[in-house]
């Protein structure tokens, strides 16, 4: 069934974000964009007064390739966001018909976040 298959795949991109044991996992967000074989992952720690900026592993990304492939062929999203608040994750997703096709993925990115946190600041790790 491929709700089950998606119900585990949401399952564990849970325990990968899971990994980083430098910040709670409570608070996180991740903002992923997908299509067949390419994926931009971008994942935020909410720190009460910014967002931190963290990597994404080469797990996540292919949790996310998987989880667009067992998704419907006529039925696959582009955008998902996905959240954990109080021990729980929440994962939204916007198809294509949903989209302005005017908007780029930074675009999108940025109008999510500015939606979801304000003008909260987000700081970038030094490389």
């Amino acid at each position: 069934m491929a709700s089950d298959k998606i119900s585990s795949i949401l399952n564990q991109i849970g325990n990968e974000l899971s990994q980083d044991k430098e910040y709670p996992l409570n608070g996180t967000f991740l903002y992923a964009e997908a299509a067949s074989n390419v994926v931009g992952t971008s994942i935020f720690k909410d720190l009460g007064d910014h967002l931190l900026f963290r990597s994404s592993t080469r797990i996540t990304d292919y949790l996310i390739l998987d989880l667009w492939e067992a998704a419907p062929a006529g039925r696959r999203w582009v955008t998902m966001q996905y959240w954990i608040e109080d021990g729980k994750f929440t994962a939204s997703f916007t198809y294509p018909e949903e989209l302005d096709p005017e908007e780029t993925e930074r675009d999108r990115r940025a109008r999510i976040l500015q939606q979801r946190y304000g003008n909260k600041r987000i700081v970038y790790r030094p490389l």
